[in-house]
């Protein structure tokens, strides 16, 4: 999973300030964390269900669904900043 998300899914999202990291793996499912530009993002659950998921599911039949641990909206370089007051 990880060669996916190096090879096929961190070049493309790198275009954006983006990075996609692994964090865990139980049963059938890949626990995933978007990063720097994905972080906030409004595309970030459409970059999971159907670029992330896909691609893993893919390379590796067995894992069924991936779960975004993110948290959107904290970090040092999210994507989304509450409005300024």
């Amino acid at each position: 999973i990880q060669r996916i998300l190096d090879e096929q899914i961190n070049p493309a999202v790198a275009s954006h300030g983006g990075h996609i990291s692994l964090v865990d793996v139980q049963e059938n499912t890949a626990y995933i964390r978007l990063e720097g530009g994905c972080q906030g993002c409004g595309m970030a659950s459409v970059t999971l269900t159907q670029g992330i998921e896909v691609a893993i599911r893919e390379a590796v039949p067995e894992i069924t669904r991936g779960i975004d641990v993110t948290d959107h909206a904290s970090g040092t370089n999210p994507y989304f900043e509450a409005a300024k007051k």
